[in-house]
């Protein structure tokens, strides 16, 4: 990125991150030209909207206008706070921070900053008690997880860790770091407190700090990015209930949209295009262990259309794990309803002899026969109208038929058929036609029309064709746009010289921001005049962030984008450009001009007959362009005229300045 270095934190920072892969991350990139191009996070994206340009640092939607930097991109899509996001890109990147408590806000971390600094430090202490040679605990974890097949790698490469059989051990460490002012990671130690508000601390009926985890196996939850946000843990005495303690819900944890191993298997994921959902912590971890690394797990719920969401930005199929013939039907039940409300298929399978994945791979041949089922999963509607299709299989009569397909619509239709529209309906309804054995008419009755949206316009291919674009916006605000599009998109632009009937002159001294008539353009203009004027103008993503107004920043960002596919097309000459651009701006703007000047003329009162004729030739000689004739009739009205003007009664004539309304 072309950003200064060495200004400050946020600049290194954003100098030294790639914004492909951070994006990448999150979501399935694919390359279009010097660009990318995936599925919005930020919107119900069916078709690639969202772009990604690596030379500038910055990304763009087109259909919900989501743009920024890196920094921006981790601040809304992961609800994280500026400094939260600075750390955790210097972090990757490998850049220390300045440690003040200067104008980066450090001295003032955001409360989601301190949970995560106190997750980040329990995962520390869990994995450590349970790596100690010399401790009881980290015996007594390492011989669980060996008995299960989980190795010290794979345990350290999914934070798994132990909490000690003891009432404060957590407590008494973190007391100890405050007292004694030491630091983990550079950061401060957050209070007690925070760790409560984590749920890994909870005061005791005396009064006092205890730990929450007390002799229980440790499974970290992460976010996507690694970031432990949560903890599981399973009892190891049998006499303890429950089985499982989770912590609770806080301002970086939420149960019902969190994945066990995404930030793991997201890359699998994103290459196989397939997602497979188990159950529990254990299984995603045998899975992985086994080669199968496209594996995650919900936290003890159901899958629900939040979770299909996030996977659909990677995959176009998740199969869901499942055992027992009511747990069968009901995952059914919920798997249709996210394949109605979601873009992805989702899929049943069901493992052999009722065995979960971890018991399947334990046994010869297991993994095979994992792959196998895997291979085998039947599509949910499949699942869900088996029965229905034997029923009508089993039908005497049309009447018969005719009521069992009625049966099929209200059920669908209660799962969210009815709410689905447009393609995505079409489709569906083909397939469950084909499912029953029915025509897709006796499915769609009374079902909506569809409208197909209109065909997006075609991105120009060569110099040739932008050039005959440029010189075709002959409307004020195409024209307008074509001058932003190009000063955002190359900021070198703005001092560039042109050659106009008025002499030769620079972009900027060329154009006030004054004589821009579209709000877009003319704050645009106004920043760019403003930054110009303290020294030196900044690259189009920091202009575009100094916009206050949401609306318009969108806009903005929208024609940053498309200019630098304008400057980026082969062989195009961006001196030619802008002066095929500037030249229609400014011949937008004589017209407008003129019209204005045509128009006052043709509206203003006379006062004789020599006025008129005058007034007339001033118009004649003004142009001859058509529309450039006012169309408003200009008359008297009982010593009024028609423009709201008042004269004398005995005034002689009125000028019809055009065809009569």
């Amino acid at each position: 990125m072309s950003t200064p270095s060495g200004t400050n934190d946020r600049d290194r920072v954003l100098e030294a991150t790639d914004i492909v892969s951070l994006v990448a991350e999150q979501i399935r990139l694919d390359p279009k030209g010097d660009e990318f191009v995936g599925l919005c996070p930020f919107h119900e994206d069916s078709k690639p909207s969202m772009y990604v340009v690596p030379r500038k640092g910055f990304y763009h939607c087109f259909a919900c206008g989501a743009h920024g930097n890196a920094i921006d991109f981790l601040v809304n899509f992961h609800r994280m706070e500026f400094l939260e996001a600075l750390e955790t890109l210097a972090g990757r990147a490998g850049i220390e921070l300045t440690r003040t408590g200067g104008a980066d806000g450090r001295a003032s971390a955001g409360r989601r900053t301190l949970l995560l600094r106190a997750n980040a430090l329990a995962a520390k202490f869990f994995s450590r008690m349970l790596t100690d040679e010399d401790g009881d605990a980290g015996r007594l974890g390492r011989s669980i997880l060996e008995a299960r097949g989980i190795d010290g790698s794979t345990a350290e490469k999914f934070g798994l860790g132990i909490a000690p059989d003891a009432w404060s051990t957590l407590v008494d460490r973190v007391e100890a770091f405050r007292r004694d002012g030491t630091k983990v990671d550079g950061d401060e130690v957050p209070d007690l407190e925070v760790f409560e508000a984590a749920g890994l601390v909870r005061p005791s009926k005396r009064g006092t700090m205890i730990d929450a985890f007390r002799n229980r196996l440790i499974f970290a939850i992460r976010d996507e990015l690694g970031r432990p946000i949560a903890f599981g843990a399973r009892k190891i005495d049998p006499e303890d209930e429950p089985k499982y303690l989770n912590s609770p819900e806080s301002d970086v944890f939420h149960k019902g949209g969190t994945m066990y191993g995404l930030d793991l298997a997201a890359k699998s994921i994103a290459k196989s295009r397939t997602a497979i959902i188990c159950e529990g912590y254990t299984d995603v971890i045998a899975l992985h262990a086994a080669g199968f690394e496209n594996v995650v797990a919900t936290l003890g719920t159901a899958l629900t259309r939040h979770h299909a969401d996030r996977l659909g930005r990677f995959c176009d199929t998740v199969v869901l794990l499942f055992d027992g013939d009511l747990a069968g039907q009901r995952a059914a039940d919920r798997a249709v309803e996210v394949f109605f409300a979601s873009t992805v298929d989702v899929k049943l399978c069901t493992l052999p002899d009722g065995l979960d994945p971890d018991e399947l791979l334990r046994r010869e041949g297991g993994p095979e026969e994992f792959e196998k089922a895997i291979s085998s999963a039947i599509d949910a509607p499949v699942a869900l109208l088996a029965d229905f299709r034997k029923a009508l299989d089993a039908a005497g009569g049309v009447s018969g038929r005719q009521r069992i397909v009625d049966d099929v619509i209200n059920r669908l239709n209660g799962l969210g058929l009815d709410g689905v529209a447009g393609v995505r309906r079409s489709f569906i309804i083909d397939q469950i036609a084909g499912i029953l054995g029915v025509t897709a008419s006796m499915l769609d009755q009374g079902s909506r029309r569809y409208t197909p949206r209109p065909a997006e316009a075609a991105e120009p291919t060569d110099a040739e064709e932008l050039a005959v674009m440029i010189r075709a916006a002959g409307g004020r605000r195409q024209a307008e746009e074509s001058v932003v599009r190009l000063a955002l998109a190359d900021t070198a632009l703005l001092t560039r010289t042109i050659s106009m009937e008025t002499g030769d002159r620079t972009l900027l001294e060329q154009f006030e921001h004054a004589r821009f008539e579209d709000p877009p353009c003319r704050e645009a203009w106004r920043i760019i005049e403003a930054t110009a004027s303290a020294g030196s103008v900044p690259e189009g993503p920091d202009l575009i962030a100094a916009i206050e107004d949401e609306g318009i920043g969108c806009i903005v960002s929208a024609l940053f984008v498309e200019g630098l596919r304008e400057v980026s097309v082969p062989d195009v000459d961006t001196s030619d450009l802008l002066q095929q651009a500037a030249e229609t701006l400014q011949a937008a703007i004589e017209r407008d001009g003129r019209l204005a000047d045509r128009s006052d003329l043709a509206s203003r009162p006379v006062a004789s007959a020599d006025e008129a004729v005058a007034a007339i030739n001033r118009i004649r000689a003004s142009g001859s362009d058509p529309a450039a004739i006012g169309r408003r009739r200009v008359g008297r009205v009982g010593g009024r005229f028609t423009d709201g003007s008042t004269s004398d009664p005995s005034m002689p004539t009125s000028i019809d300045a055009g065809p009569h309304e």
